[in-house]
């Protein structure tokens, strides 16, 4: 069996008949082997059971690529930037109003006079001077009424017997008899008899009051006013203004500029084989499904580049309507006076006569506290007495030692 590390002059004369692929085919040498050939190619040499299935896979990469996407633009919200600038400039007028009036000129002058009316009379009597009054004390009926009042009691206690019973023989010739001790209480109550006579009184007083007739003329005065005014009649014209303020506010804005990056990178796999059992040239292997060379494509994503700009916005521009200050024009010219008449009433003209008239007499009466006088004599006494027992016993007509020993 031939050795699979032969260097031959076919091999040589092989690698020119296969021809050259790119790179990958190396100038004929004696020194080159199929694992040399591969190495040279950048490639890994992979030896089989036999020559036809010797495989130099060849693995090549790209270098990533970053792709830039479709740029994508924002703006921010637009912010006032700078002192706005104001600028007033007169609105159109507006129709004017026109007002008439008439007012006074100078001070009224003013006339008064009296003017008296119609006299009435009136006559009233009332009291003339001090009213003189006389009281006079009357007596009534007296009336006697008596009381008895109970002074201090005295009590005295004697003894007493109670509940006797007889204790001997009907024969005897006294009976004896067994009693209860008792004690008599005489309570002696003395009293007063007291005679009060009551003498009802009462004051009577007698007002005599002096009275006079006074008859009064009373004639009424009515005072008028005559005032005359001079006046005068005005004509005000007012004419509104109005101004407009246009405010131009500059305004910035942020405009955001983002790009979405990707990286790319691309990893190619090719199979070679040998051609006529020669170290070379290699010859791309045709797989019956799989494609030859094999290509992957790898995509990352990157953070978005993103840049900021600082622009101008759109001003702000606002108009505002303010009142101006009002043209007033006033034309006058003179009027008729204004005369006024006033009647106010004045203090009555009164005149009082005086003469006599009859006393008028009253007689009151007024009860008096009565006069009470009493007097005093001694009464007939209370008396009152009480019996209570004392539990203990006695005898009268005692027969025996025993019984004389208790003797009532």
């Amino acid at each position: 069996m031939k050795s699979r590390r032969y260097i031959t002059g076919l091999a040589a004369v092989g690698l020119l008949v296969g021809g050259a692929v790119g790179p990958l085919a190396p100038a004929a040498n004696a020194t080159h082997t199929r694992a040399h050939t591969c190495l040279q190619a950048g490639g890994v040499y992979t030896e089989a059971a036999t020559q036809g299935g010797d495989r130099c896979v060849v693995t090549t990469r790209t270098l990533p690529v970053t792709v830039a996407g479709v740029p994508e633009t924002t703006y921010s919200n637009a912010v006032p930037f700078g002192s706005p600038i104001v600028v007033d400039s007169p609105a159109p007028l507006v129709d004017a109003t026109t007002e008439t009036e008439t007012r006074d000129v100078g001070d009224p002058v003013v006339v008064e006079t009296e003017r008296p009316g119609t006299p009435s009379v009136s006559s009233e009597e009332i009291d003339a001077g001090e009213s003189t009054a006389v009281p006079v004390v009357v007596a009534g009926t007296p009336v006697t009424t008596t009381r008895t009042e109970r002074g201090t009691p005295t009590s005295t206690d004697a003894p007493g017997t109670r509940n006797c019973q007889r204790v001997n023989n009907d024969k005897g010739a006294k009976p004896v008899e067994r009693c209860e001790r008792t004690v008599v209480t005489t309570t002696t109550t003395p009293t007063t008899v007291i005679t009060t006579v009551t003498t009802p009184q009462e004051r009577v007083t007698t007002t005599t009051q002096l009275r006079e007739t006074v008859t009064t003329t009373t004639t009424p005065v009515t005072e008028v006013s005559t005032s005359s005014q001079q006046q005068e009649s005005c004509v005000t014209t007012t004419q509104p203004t109005s101004f407009t303020r246009t405010t131009t506010q500059a305004t910035t804005q942020t405009r955001t500029v983002t790009v979405p990056r990707t990286r790319t990178a691309t990893t190619t796999v090719t199979t070679y084989r040998y051609e006529l059992n020669t170290t070379a040239p290699l010859v791309l292997v045709v797989f019956p499904i799989a494609a030859n060379p094999r290509i992957v494509v790898n995509e990352t994503a990157l953070a978005p580049l993103v840049t900021t700009f600082q622009e101008a916005g759109e001003p702000v521009i606002t108009n505002e309507t303010f009142p101006g200050e009002d043209l007033v024009n006033t034309l006058c010219a003179p009027a008729a006076p204004e005369v006024t008449v006033t009647e106010a009433a004045a203090p009555d003209d009164v005149q009082e006569v005086t003469t006599p008239a009859n006393p008028e007499v009253t007689v009151d009466r007024e009860t008096l506290a009565p006069l009470e006088t009493e007097t005093s004599a001694p009464g007939a006494p209370v008396v009152t007495s009480s019996t209570r027992g004392t539990g203990d016993t006695c005898y009268n007509n005692p027969a025996t030692a025993e019984q004389r020993a208790s003797r009532c």
